[in-house]
């Protein structure tokens, strides 16, 4: 039908735009906060941008959900608004017949979101815990960004160099506390690290040490030519492995309650499409005498209800409190059947809270 051709394009596409709007404000904050432990000294310049794909990726599965929902919900408000669904309601087509195109839509989202969330989410999951890794396995020096000081993630001293060459020539280096002993400052007009024997060390030329504590009788300092840093060993251990992080396959054949609430938290996101596919076609109805963000607030409360009694529901899976057997599925069905009790509402012109519209008149 027409009418199903023009609700796929326009449901897609707005669909397709808050995902991206969704991805983006999600990148900001990641962009923020991954910069923000980079200029701590956690991350290495050299991961950053790998880890912000990988986070943003990771994530995916829950923000393309939430875009359909709003998706549908802004497709149908328009047609209610442009009084579209009343020139179809006049000639036979109700919310019933609408809600066929709605769910094969929202079949094909559920497909797409069960792939990412049952095979790229945990791969994404890997990605970062091995980047964190090769991160916290990098030398002191070689991540240190130009401008700015930074702490070591490995002993907590702090290092700065006003300038950094491409092949890694650093000028105007500072360093604090890098000493096993006394306090100990150091200046030096340049600096490289180097790794010999399996061992990193950072050779500063040029400088000045000052090494105790100022008006001490044993405060010293020093003038150099070229001072060596012995810089400290990080465990190169594999990160160890989490629920979140293992495949599917290895998933469902490991005992426990913690991949219980895995397992169960990984389907929710394809059935989150499906229930929410049916609030979206309850709360679109609106007029031209409502505005356009009155369904929205209600939309976006029914979205902030149900994640967090998924969250709720994976916390008792986790402490025993709930079955596996019964898991998640006790959200899903109270969700589902509140929707459709109100599709039905909705489908036969009828309000959706009687008792409400009855006080207030």
């Amino acid at each position: 039908m027409i009418i199903h051709r023009a609700f796929y394009r326009d449901a897609t596409q707005a669909t397709v735009g808050i995902a991206l709007v969704l991805v983006a404000v999600f990148l900001l904050f990641g962009v923020t906060s991954a910069l923000g432990r980079t200029v701590r000294g956690d991350y290495a310049q050299s991961i950053v941008a790998r880890l912000i794909a990988w986070q943003t990726v990771r994530h995916v599965d829950l923000m393309l959900p939430l875009g359909f929902y709003l998706g549908v919900l802004l497709t149908l408000g328009r047609w209610y608004r442009d009084s579209e669904m009343t020139v179809l309601a006049a000639c036979g087509v109700g919310l019933p017949q609408l809600l066929r195109p709605v769910l094969l839509l929202a079949a094909g989202v559920a497909a797409l979101v069960a792939v990412l969330a049952f095979q790229l989410t945990p791969h994404a999951t890997r990605a970062i815990q091995e980047l964190r890794a090769e991160g916290s396995e990098r030398p002191e020096l070689a991540g240190i960004t130009p401008g700015t000081f930074s702490a070591s993630a490995a002993d907590g001293r702090i290092l700065y160099a006003e300038q950094v060459a491409p092949d890694g020539l650093m000028s105007q280096v500072f360093l604090h506390n890098a000493g096993a002993g006394r306090p100990r400052v150091i200046l030096a007009q340049t600096g490289r690290s180097y790794v010999e024997d399996g061992r990193r060390y950072a050779r500063l030329r040029d400088g000045w040490a000052y090494e105790g504590t100022p008006g001490q009788a044993d405060y010293r300092v020093v003038r150099f030519e070229s001072y060596t840093v012995r810089l400290p060993e990080s465990a190169a251990n594999a990160p160890p492995p989490t629920i979140e992080a293992l495949p599917t396959p290895a998933l469902l054949e490991t005992p426990g309650l913690e991949a219980a609430a895995e397992r169960h938290w990984r389907l929710s996101k394809p059935l989150l499409v499906l229930v929410l596919a049916l609030y979206g076609v309850v709360l679109a109805h609106t007029d031209a005498r409502r505005g356009r963000m009155a369904n929205l607030f209600t939309a976006i409360l029914v979205y902030f209800i149900y994640s967090n009694l998924l969250g709720l529901g994976e916390t008792w899976i986790l402490h025993g409190q709930v079955p596996p057997a019964v898991g998640l599925w006790w959200v899903h069905g109270l969700m589902g059947g509140i929707a459709l009790y109100l599709f039905h509402r909705r489908s036969r012109n009828r309000p959706l809270w009687p008792r409400l519209r009855a006080r207030a008149a």
